[in-house]
């Protein structure tokens, strides 16, 4: 496009790659915030922090968005303080060199060679290092092009202007020049640069800064260009969030997948790298994969019950916030059901468990008292064993175990009545005591 402002000759009205930029840093912050805000409201724990961080993003896409409106007020205001130059000036706008090695503000080719022209809406305390090294990196690139495309090697004074209205102070160098808008018009005209173009040359020039930037500008990243490939992102995120939480979600989860039963009492949930192993916390049924112990008695009907209860549904885990694991490395929890029915409970009511204490938890003497239900009725493993049963003291358990040194005292043994009450778990056989990790006391 060739326009004219008084006299000087105006090529390429300038423009165009900002207000794709404007447009595209306005589709991200749009974008990003409203992302951000979904996930937000989504129901999934922990989602906050990646809502938070797509809302900060958004927010900093809209600074640049800003930016770049300021940018293109400031590009116009120059063209407007350069009208003023008589026809043996002609400017360029808006030129992008190949492989992004520069983005120039403005190409002023004048009798005496040519200036680049960077703009900036900053007061003068913030022309810090990175405005001044880009204008003098778009020069040398300018230079490098020239050279290259044109066997034209000539120098190129580089020019910082501030369009803030305020700015007063100016600074120049060797290598860049600083001033304000006010003054760019007469800096221009007082410029004697020793690199003088024939016409010949001026018109080579400016025709390989036109077509170069014309083919630059074909493969610029458009704000449809980004927002398809975020949509696909975006896609194939949701694609792997959704294979994640049909694989089981995160085994520390509200909810997760019960992917395998192993006995009455113990589950893997999660697959692959993520499968935990989980120790119904208070319960113990009878065993059937223990490597050195036989089948147990009503142990493949609790393993079976289990198994159809649990196996390929979502569970929620409850875990006593001081003891996690067992010595196993298992997980201790309790397991409860979409319904809100306590598991744990369930294999005890129905006679399919007996309570095990490895410590003292919330729910100990509720389970007792199922147990105790449970053996009057002769449900599951208290059906042939309902006359051998003796059943706990007030405190749970006539063998009182040490939590601290993990060992046992029976009545009657020195130190039985001397471990204090914090620091006591209380058990109903010696064998769930050992079971549970403790020793029997020497005296």
């Amino acid at each position: 496009m060739f326009l004219i402002r008084g006299d000087m000759h105006i090529l390429r009205r300038g423009g165009e790659y900002a207000r794709e930029q404007q447009r595209l840093y306005g589709v991200k912050a749009t974008v990003f915030a409203l992302t951000g805000t979904i996930l937000l409201i989504l129901p999934i724990s922990h989602v906050w922090i990646l809502s938070l961080i797509f809302l900060g993003c958004g927010l900093h896409y809209f600074k640049r968005r800003s930016d770049w409106h300021k940018g293109i007020l400031g590009e116009k205001m120059v063209v407007e303080a350069l009208s003023p130059l008589d026809n043996s000036y002609v400017l360029i706008n808006d030129v992008v060199l190949p492989d992004r090695t520069g983005n120039i503000d403005h190409i002023l080719v004048s009798p005496n060679g040519v200036f680049v022209i960077e703009t900036k809406s900053y007061r003068w305390h913030y022309l810090n290092r990175f405005p001044i090294r880009q204008a003098i990196r778009n020069a040398v690139s300018l230079r490098y092009f020239l050279k290259g495309h044109m066997q034209l090697d000539i120098f190129i004074p580089a020019i910082l202007v501030s369009t803030d209205p305020n700015a007063t102070t100016s600074q120049s160098s060797s290598t860049i020049n600083v001033i304000s808008l006010r003054n760019l018009c007469d800096f221009i005209k007082d410029q004697r640069n020793q690199s003088r173009l024939d016409s010949e040359a001026k018109k080579n020039l400016i025709h390989e800064i036109l077509k170069v930037s014309h083919t630059t500008s074909q493969k610029e990243v458009t704000a449809q260009k980004w927002l398809l490939k975020y949509i696909v992102l975006l896609a194939v995120g949701l694609i792997i969030y959704i294979f994640y939480v049909f694989s089981g979600g995160n085994p520390y989860g509200k909810w997760v997948l019960v992917t395998e039963v192993v006995d009455g009492d113990t589950m893997h949930v999660g697959r692959g790298w993520r499968k935990i192993t989980v120790q119904f916390l208070g319960v113990d049924t009878p065993e059937t994969v223990h490597p050195d112990k036989p089948v147990e008695f009503f142990g493949p009907e609790a393993s079976e019950f289990t198994r159809k209860t649990l196996k390929g549904k979502k569970v929620r885990l409850e875990l006593e916030p001081l003891n996690r694991a067992d010595n196993y490395g298992r997980l201790l929890a309790y397991v409860y059901l979409s319904d809100g029915i306590l598991f744990n409970a369930e294999l005890i009511k129905r006679g399919y468990a007996r309570v095990i204490a490895p410590f003292h938890f919330r729910y100990y003497d509720e389970f007792r008292n199922y147990e105790r239900e449970a053996v009057a009725a002769g449900r599951g493993i208290w059906t042939t064993k309902v006359k051998n049963v003796q059943f706990p003291s007030e405190k749970g358990g006539k063998i009182i175990g040490s939590k601290k040194s993990k060992i046992y005292h029976l009545p009657g043994q020195a130190y039985y009545d001397k471990v204090k009450e914090e620091n006591r778990v209380y058990f109903d056989s010696e064998e769930e005591a050992i079971k549970a990790g403790y020793r029997k006391a020497k005296r």
